[in-house]
């Protein structure tokens, strides 16, 4: 059997790279999970804070550091008072 765990590990890194770049939630989330499966098969989980969980506590801090657009007050439908 080859060792392919390089394959998959850029394979991880791809599917972070798409997450940064993508602004759907949902689709971050399901890269996100998929990175980390690839990871997985690369090395095992992980037993430290090193590795995926570094990166994605990084990725994390991140976006949080990011400033967040205005967004306008949400409307209800006509009619409807909440």
């Amino acid at each position: 059997m080859t060792d392919r765990s390089d394959e998959y590990r850029k394979a991880a890194a791809d599917c972070l790279a798409l997450a940064r770049s993508t602004i759907s939630v949902g689709t971050r989330a399901s890269l996100l999970l998929m990175a980390q499966k690839w990871f997985d098969m690369a090395n095992g989980p992980p037993s430290t804070g090193n590795g995926f969980d570094g990166g994605l506590r990084g990725f994390n801090d991140e976006q949080m550091s990011k400033p967040q657009p205005a967004r306008s007050p949400e409307r209800s439908p006509r009619g409807y008072s909440w």
